[in-house]
Parts: structure tokens; C-alpha cells; sequence
């Protein structure tokens, strides 16, 4: 099934351990100082968020956080589902809300609004993607532009699936039915 899984590959392996190295640099840059929270988004963040986390030299704790709007389709449903709610520890905190992917950017905004609320001093960005169509929306550290394209790897999945492999690409196939029952 992997083998033949991507259609493209955008990104290899090698320029993402780049780029989030670089990313580690400029964050520890400009938030040099701050007592920082890292809030991966789950789950298509955490892979990012972990090897972000070893690039940043600042002290910090984490904090995941689990968000959800895709389901198993392809494109968000427009809802954004917190699991989990917004846990009290925020408040006091310097957050770095970290995510796979910035498309249509409700995600971040609704939970940027909800950490302040809950008491955060402040609250960061950080998105390995965005999309193209998607520039208008802002971020504070992103790691690539990327077409407007449904992707998956490094985190990224569909339906569940592909979050394991080491780059990003265009899906060949869709998850069968019978792949989704089996997971």
C-alpha cells in the first residue's frame, strides 16, 4: 500500500528536517525570553510539534491540544470540534500553538480566541503548511507554501491513513472502504 501511495512528492524528508530546524532557530529568536507553552494540535500536528520542540532551546512545557474539522473527508467540514475543551493550565501562559496545515485557518482562530480566553498571555502560530489560497490568513512561523492540493505524510492523513510516511505528497488513491474498516 505504500509503495504506491503518493502521486507527487512535495516535500521530502531532508527539506522538512531543514526547515523545521530553521524554524527552531527563528522561534527560539524572537521569543527568546518567554516562559513558552507548546500546544501541538492533534493529531496531524505531532509529529511536527515533536521535532519543532528539540529545534526550540527556550525553556517549555506542552500542552496538546486535540481540534478537529476534517473528519475523514478531504476538505473541512467547517466545524471545528474541540474533544478535549480548552484545559485551565493556559492561563498565565505564553503559547505556541503548533499545526500541520493552515487552510482555511478557522482552526487556529477559534483556538488562538479560546486560549485567550481561558487566561493565555499570549498565543503564537506555528504551521509546517499553508496553502496557497490560504496566504491571506496569517500565521506567525510558516514553513512552506504548498499548491492548493490535498496532501498527506509527516503527520497529515487521510481518513487515518499516511500520517507515517516521512514526506509530504499527493495522495494516488483514496483509502477504500474496506482499508478504513480494517484501521
Amino acid at each position: 500500500m505504500m509503495n504506491n501511495t503518493l502521486s507527487e512528492i512535495l516535500l521530502d524528508q531532508e527539506t522538512i528536517r531543514k526547515r523545521v530546524r530553521e524554524l527552531g532557530v527563528q522561534i527560539t529568536r524572537e521569543l527568546e525570553g518567554a516562559q513558552l507553552c507548546l500546544c501541538p494540535l492533534l493529531d496531524g500536528g505531532m509529529i511536527f510539534a515533536a521535532d519543532l520542540m528539540r529545534e526550540i532551546t527556550l525553556p517549555m512545557t506542552l500542552l496538546p491540544l486535540k481540534a478537529s474539522s476534517y473528519g475523514d473527508n478531504t476538505s473541512s467540514s467547517g466545524i471545528i470540534t474541540l474533544p478535549w475543551g480548552i484545559p485551565g493550565a493556559v492561563a498565565g501562559k505564553e503559547i505556541l500553538l503548533v499545526d500541520d496545515i493552515l487552510d482555511t485557518g478557522r482552526t487556529l482562530q477559534t483556538l488562538q480566541e479560546q486560549l485567550l480566553e481561558a487566561g493565555a498571555l499570549s498565543v503564537r502560530t506555528c504551521v509546517l503548511l499553508r496553502k496557497e489560497y490560504s496566504k491571506e490568513k496569517s500565521a506567525d512561523f510558516v514553513g512552506f507554501e504548498i499548491p492548493d492540493k490535498f496532501v498527506v505524510g509527516y503527520g497529515l492523513d487521510l481518513a487515518g491513513f499516511y500520517r507515517n510516511l516521512p514526506h509530504i505528497g499527493i495522495p494516488s488513491t483514496l483509502v477504500t472502504e474496506s482499508e478504513r474498516k480494517r484501521a
